[in-house]
């Protein structure tokens, strides 16, 4: 086909907002996009803005032929577009059903080789075959990448899916793919099976990750014990002990050696469920210091829990059955009974380990008794059985938490400069994010200032995340925007999160060029993992704050 080309003239003034520029449908809106040709450079903002008018006109009326031939004049600048209008093309033909148009453009983006392979493999699958099973999706890939790079080595679904696995922490993308994998038919490699039901368990959808393992097997993979463990593992924190005991057994038979790990997840299982007789049963039996070799496959028995079949005498030190029975009652806030082993546990050894005195305090807090974990942390800090500066970590941390922000201020300045203690970034942060849920907004930045003079730890990207998420909620976006381009200039490694909270910040500003130079940047420099990403981002900068477009 013979695309008409489209051009941009430098006469041409741009509106302030993207999109005021956008047609509702006349006809005579149509003409006015095609009347410039010179060979000016593309106002990228200006583009997607006339793209998306038409894409919304062409869904209207896909019959209009003087509006495709604009969309066959647009097309033609697609090789002058930066990565991010060309995703956004992409998505627009997709949902005119433009299929082969729309490989076209992504098999160009890819020979530019800005944009890393995993993004665009996202685009093929969520936005070019949404549905589809793996073959759909596989042809679609082979066709972007042409039968010229056939001799080199392309991802795959299986190397798409372990990708996201390990680098997304979006839950739902992942239960995404899942479905697919299990709907469609999809045939994945062993370590991909592994690493979709890891990342599962991960996020404790257990129904999921069943389904996954059933998948996994009908395929002729079996799972190894790793893999088993880890199911496990999020069966008991679910609660599903029934499904556990099961997986156990599957693990015993296969003589896995059975430690204090498994020990303690069935533990905070019967926890979890409430069964804290059978817990201290199973808490009693661990204390059993008379080693006996464990149990095989030949003599478990069936109707009774293998947790309970296994001879773990002398296996597991004393002190460390008592921390992990003491952390699985305060998980489920027992704290009761938590307490009474405490003192038990003080008895037997005069220190324990920092570690459980937190995981108190924190049960405390969690609990809405504030006033006792203070009482607690003083008591500690007067006996000085645990370090109090490590303690006292916790306490600050329970403080923001609540809103108490002065309170853990006090605690901790009084700790800061004892015997040239330095807390951690994150106790810092912990408190600037306070003073901003707080409305304390003077207080945020005096500490900030402090913070970059030399006064405590140096300020992180974590740091500077709460800053500008500080600033924009303010409404000082200016601020913001200058402290971000000042991180940019001094080389400071930027996050993905950082840079979706400066694009939006931009948009509000109605700097949307700016916005779109670093949503571009997002991408290329492999910020944003996948075109979901993608997508959500552009619709909650772009789209739906005043610009007059919907996609």
């Amino acid at each position: 086909m013979k695309l008409c080309y489209f051009n941009f003239t430098s006469n041409f003034s741009m509106p302030n907002t993207l999109f005021s520029t956008c047609f509702v449908g006349s006809i005579t809106a149509v003409k006015s996009l095609a009347i410039h040709t010179s060979n000016a450079a593309i106002d990228h903002t200006r583009y997607a803005g006339e793209f998306l008018a038409l894409v919304r006109h062409l869904s209207l009326n896909s019959k209009n032929y003087l509006a495709l031939h604009q969309l066959d004049s647009m097309l033609a600048k697609t090789h002058l577009l930066d990565s991010a209008t060309s995703v956004l093309v992409i998505d627009g033909l997709c949902q005119l059903n433009k299929l082969s148009r729309a490989v076209t453009v992504l098999s160009c983006l890819r020979k530019r080789g800005t944009v890393p392979d995993n993004f665009l493999y996202s685009v093929v699958v969520y936005c070019m075959v949404r549905n589809g099973g793996i073959h759909g999706v596989e042809s679609v890939w082979n066709e972007v990448c042409g039968p010229n790079s056939s001799s080199e080595r392309r991802i795959d679904a299986s190397d798409f899916i372990a990708y996201i696995c390990k680098s997304s922490s979006s839950v739902l993308e992942v239960e995404s793919l899942c479905e697919r994998v299990v709907i469609g038919g999809w045939f994945l490699s062993r370590q991909s099976y592994i690493a979709l039901i890891g990342a599962l368990c991960r996020n404790n959808k257990c129904s999921l990750a069943k389904s996954m393992l059933m998948n996994m097997k009908t395929k002729g993979f079996e799972p190894d014990n790793l893999t088993y463990l880890v199911m496990f593992q999020c069966l008991c924190r679910n609660g599903y002990l029934v499904e556990a005991d099961s997986v156990l057994r599957k693990l015993v038979r296969s003589e896995f050696s059975v430690d204090i790990c498994v020990y303690g997840s069935f533990l905070h299982g019967l926890c979890k469920k409430g069964l804290f007789r059978e817990a201290d049963k199973l808490f009693d039996k661990m204390l059993e210091r008379d080693y006996a070799e464990g149990s095989r496959d030949s003599s478990l028995k069936k109707g009774r829990r293998v947790i309970f079949q296994l001879n773990c005498s002398g296996a597991v030190p004393e002190i460390i059955v008592y921390e992990t029975y003491f952390r699985c009652l305060c998980s489920v806030g027992r704290l009761d009974k938590a307490e009474k082993l405490l003192k038990e546990m003080m008895l037997k050894r005069s220190v324990l380990e920092v570690c459980i005195y937190k995981s108190f305090v924190k049960s405390l807090f969690r609990a809405g008794r504030a006033e006792d974990a203070i009482k607690f942390f003083n008591a500690q800090r007067g006996k000085g059985t645990v370090p109090a500066e490590a303690l006292a970590e916790s306490v600050i941390r329970g403080l923001c938490e609540i809103k108490c922000v002065d309170d853990a201020w006090r605690i901790f300045v009084e700790f800061y400069p004892s015997n040239g203690f330095v807390f951690a970034n994150e106790v810092c942060n912990c408190i600037l994010r306070s003073y901003w849920r707080s409305g304390k907004q003077m207080e945020a930045k005096n500490l900030f200032k402090r913070m970059l003079e030399g006064s405590f730890k140096g300020p992180n990207v974590s740091t500077y995340l709460i800053m500008l998420k500080g600033l924009c909620d303010e409404g000082n976006l200016e601020k913001a925007l200058n402290m971000f381009e000042e991180l940019v200039k001094k080389d400071v490694p930027v996050t993905g999160i950082l840079y979706e909270v400066i694009i939006i910040g931009f948009c509000r500003c109605g700097n949307l060029a700016k916005a779109q130079k670093y949503l571009n940047k997002t991408i290329e420099d492999g910020h944003l993992l996948s075109y979901n990403r993608w997508k959500l981002l552009y619709d909650s900068s772009l789209v739906g704050r005043g610009n007059g477009v919907s996609l």
